[in-house]
């Protein structure tokens, strides 16, 4: 029954990212980098669908990926909350970014939503507890790692980059900082 529950879980996180992108970012034409990800989110689902339900996982395990899971989905939500009028471009746009959010998750964390989905995917490979179950994880997180490096350079060819560059000092990029 926790499979159900966990894969419930990651397919309705899922489910969420792709309503934000439709709904959230400031989405014109989908950048290929995002149609990419598309392709490898839909293939590391199924993959981690599959490992989840195929054989038993450990209860610890099980439990500690849901928690971790539904941990991503909740800084998902509140950074959509606070994101909700900044107008955010979608992940690998070529534009400039246009505005610095630092209230909310993000005067704790560069990048939330890539924490949130980082934490979805890691959550997920714990949960599905299979050797297989690293690989998705890996390569997710490697991809928001590579796309938040992106955005990051891109700040530093705009107005805001003395600005970017102050607040980079002092905030994580995806994990708080625990001294500053």
């Amino acid at each position: 029954m926790l499979d159900i529950i966990v894969c419930t879980i990651g397919w309705f996180s899922i489910g969420c990212q792709t309503w934000a992108v439709k709904y959230h970012f400031n989405v014109e034409k989908v950048p290929p980098g995002a149609k990419l990800i598309t392709v490898m989110v839909i293939t590391s689902a199924l993959l981690l669908t599959y490992l989840s339900v195929q054989k038993p996982q450990p209860m610890p395990a099980a439990w500690a990926g849901t928690a971790v899971m539904l941990a991503g989905l909740v800084l998902f939500w509140r950074t959509i909350k606070e994101s909700s009028k900044a107008n955010l471009l979608a992940v690998f746009d070529e534009d400039l970014p246009h505005g610095l959010l630092k209230t909310g998750p993000y005067r704790y964390v560069r990048h939330p939503f890539y924490t949130a989905y980082m934490l979805h995917w890691c959550g997920w490979a714990l949960a599905a507890w299979h050797v297989w179950s690293v690989v998705p994880a890996v390569a997710m997180v490697t991809t928001y790692w590579v796309a938040a490096r992106d955005e990051e350079q891109k700040f530093s060819r705009t107005e805001m980059s003395k600005e970017y560059r102050n607040y980079r000092a002092n905030t994580g990029q995806f994990f708080p900082r625990l001294m500053r």
